[in-house]
């Protein structure tokens, strides 16, 4: 008789360590924003930088899988992940989180990143 809350509070524990692990890429969840803030981003990023190749695809497929970058250099695209400098009411030192795609000179990425930083007081 002591299986049944036993087994209950494993499959509990198994199900909550899966939605704290993160959601699954999606384009429309990646886009999701208002220009200042993409707050599905984090959540997903993992995900994305997990299990889709982003390495070796080109400047028109980056287009196509992740939209237009919030910033972009000759040979680096910068996506917003997280960036609460917006929030005046924030109690703690802003916080930048981006995702960075870089590409060679024939446009196929060649390496990308998380950059994470945090103001100081």
């Amino acid at each position: 008789m002591m299986k049944k809350p036993y087994l209950l509070f494993l499959l509990f524990i198994a199900l909550a360590g899966c939605s704290l692990s993160g959601s699954k890429f999606d384009r429309q969840k990646w886009s999701y924003g208002d220009g200042l803030t993409y707050p599905l981003r984090d959540d997903i990023v993992d995900d994305l930088m997990k299990n889709h190749h982003i390495k070796g695809l080109t400047y028109r497929q980056v287009i196509d899988s992740l939209g237009r970058p919030q910033r972009r250099d000759s040979l680096q695209f910068t996506y917003q992940i997280l960036d609460d400098s917006f929030d005046f009411n924030r109690k703690k030192p802003a916080h930048k989180k981006s995702l960075i795609v870089y590409f060679s000179k024939d446009s196929v990425v060649t390496k990308f990143e998380i950059y994470e930083h945090t103001d100081k007081k």
